[in-house]
């Protein structure tokens, strides 16, 4: 009996002290993160505190950031079309929030200047313009790298990618055939496509789908609303906007089918000037760390999650 209680107790003491079988690491600790007003409103508090700051000679510092710490801000040029969950007016406050503002107060307190978000442009393609224009110092607009866009200005490494993606009207399909013949269709596709006027998905659509009736729209809404009209066939868009439809729209999973393509890539990145390469440079660097400290989050469910819930549902944004 004693010679079993003090094994009893040797291998309590070496279970207390980590001993026998070895056991699995903890799975890390997933902290959800803020509600994007709460994390917009304290980035934006932090970021008064920049207007207080007293520097030493700037002399040092190439010209684009020399500017920038000089003028004692940094512009970003935004569509002024709200892009949820990019950038958008709260419905209740109206305050601008989104990722592409939380991004744009990051940048802006890591310099200790002041965020200025400008939203003069009416499309992506003038959002890129006030860049050339030396209008603005960053472009941060949910805005597509294309070559076309290349040749005028020099985009970061992407902070976020999406699929490409089609949301098929099923009642017009049904005209052309039955469902299982989507996918061959898709590949020749030479039916009617929506797209937003003056956005790379225009660009995007003419290289990918060369036979398609191509139908442009003023914005999104507008190109969606054709949709459910039965005015166009298929809309074309990334996965972000498709996933937005499926959880907001009204009879979204009954009326459509989504279609995304997993080889033909979307991805979003800021661009600077062409004047302007160590700006891309240091934004390239603030982007590692931040993609390092944020990258469960920036996947397209993940985003759409954080910023659509019950109460806009039937939107349509």
């Amino acid at each position: 009996m004693r010679n079993n209680l003090f094994l009893y107790l040797i291998l309590l003491l070496l279970t207390a002290c980590g001993g026998g079988s070895p056991r699995k690491p903890a799975e890390p600790v997933q902290i959800a993160a803020p509600p994007p007003l709460e994390t917009v409103r304290r980035l934006a508090e932090i970021n008064k505190q920049a207007l207080s700051v007293v520097r030493d000679s700037t002399a040092s510092y190439p010209p684009e950031i020399r500017a920038i710490l000089n003028r004692g801000s940094i512009r970003f040029a935004m569509s002024s079309q709200d892009q949820k969950p990019f950038f958008y007016i709260h419905a209740e406050t109206g305050e601008l929030i989104g990722l592409d503002v939380e991004l744009g107060y990051e940048i802006a307190n890591r310099l200790r200047v002041r965020a200025i978000f400008n939203r003069d442009a009416r499309t992506f393609d003038d959002v890129v313009k006030q860049v050339i224009n030396k209008e603005a110092d960053v472009a941060l607009s949910k805005l597509s790298i294309t070559t076309q866009r290349a040749e005028l200005v020099r985009f970061t490494n992407p902070y976020i990618s999406f699929r490409q993606s089609l949301l098929v009207n099923r009642l017009e399909f049904a005209k052309i055939g039955p469902e299982e013949q989507l996918a061959n269709y898709i590949r020749n596709y030479h039916g009617t496509l929506g797209v937003i006027k003056n956005s790379s998905y225009m660009n995007y659509a003419v290289t990918n789908f060369p036979l398609a009736k191509i139908e442009t729209f003023n914005t999104w809404d507008d190109t969606v609303n054709a949709l459910f009209e039965g005015k166009i066939l298929a809309a074309y868009r990334d996965e972000g906007e498709i996933l937005i439809i499926s959880a907001t729209k009204k009879d979204a999973s009954i009326l459509m089918k989504p279609v995304f393509i997993n080889d033909k890539r979307d991805p979003i990145a800021m661009a600077v000037s062409v004047d302007a390469p160590l700006l891309q440079e240091w934004l390239n660097v603030f982007l590692t760390e931040y993609l390092l400290q944020r990258n469960r989050e920036l996947t397209p469910k993940r985003l759409v999650e954080r910023h659509f819930t019950v109460e806009d549902s039937g939107s349509g944004k």
